[in-house]
């Protein structure tokens, strides 16, 4: 059976979606550009990083990526912390998870500052035993990466850990990792270009011990090779605080 659950934290645990791209989009005001939604969506998969140097030659901005990162997380925090609330059934569905005695990890393509205001406000302190943050590891999904640092962490095989997703990235990053996966698609998601989820749910209200059971494939994928974690050795994932 899994012995540990990797949760996607923006779309599936805080809907956080319209407040990175409004983060986006004030930084851009100040260049009086913008962008139009369906670049701003392609955005929100993709570590900080790596958006700000593809707008720094979008728009040929003449700050470096790094600078262009801190001053649009400075907006994203304060939208963050004013505005984010949680996805319908992620209290219920974390509460289950826990009393179920399952090892939890999240992951996010946000830096760790942003990860940690979200545990800090939503009182995750004692929640979560490993984070993975956009700026601890070196690879963003579909790059199954960031799931294989989380499994490294946790000492398990691939196999043992099941991946909730809400976006098409997550599921086949998930899947690249030889992980089962739950797919719960997110506000920006089209569900219907979701292939290769386990299970499809609309809400992490349905979200029960049946249905991860029934997706669990005894030995089916454990001789299945694996990509070792690229992990920056300063920021090595660590277990929550």
């Amino acid at each position: 059976m899994f012995e540990a659950v990797i949760l996607d934290l923006d779309g599936l645990l805080v809907d956080s979606e319209r407040w990175q791209i409004e983060a986006w989009q004030e930084y851009l005001k100040r260049f009086e550009v913008q962008l139009d939604e369906f670049e701003a969506v392609k955005l929100l998969d993709q570590r900080d990083y790596d958006n700000a140097d593809y707008l720094r030659r979008r728009f040929n901005l003449l700050d470096d990526p790094l600078t262009i990162q801190e001053e649009r997380q400075e907006i994203f925090m304060r939208l963050a912390e004013e505005n984010i609330e949680l996805m319908p059934g992620a209290t219920e569905a974390l509460q289950l998870l826990k009393e179920s005695e399952f090892r939890l990890a999240v992951v996010s393509a946000g830096v760790r500052d942003y990860v940690y205001l979200m545990m800090d406000k939503f009182g995750w302190d004692e929640v979560f035993d490993v984070i993975v943050a956009g700026d601890m590891i070196d690879a963003s999904k579909p790059n199954p990466m960031p799931f294989l640092a989380c499994a490294e962490t946790f000492a398990l095989h691939p196999s043992y850990c099941l991946v909730l997703e809400d976006s098409r990235s997550g599921v086949e990053a998930a899947i690249a990792a030889g992980m089962q996966v739950i797919c719960v698609p997110g506000p920006t998601t089209d569900r219907w270009r979701i292939t290769g989820a386990d299970v499809v749910l609309t809400s992490l209200d349905y979200l029960n011990l049946p249905t991860i059971r029934s997706i669990w494939r005894d030995g089916d994928n454990f001789n299945t090779p694996q990509p070792q974690p690229q992990l920056a050795p300063e920021t090595r994932p660590s277990r929550w605080r």
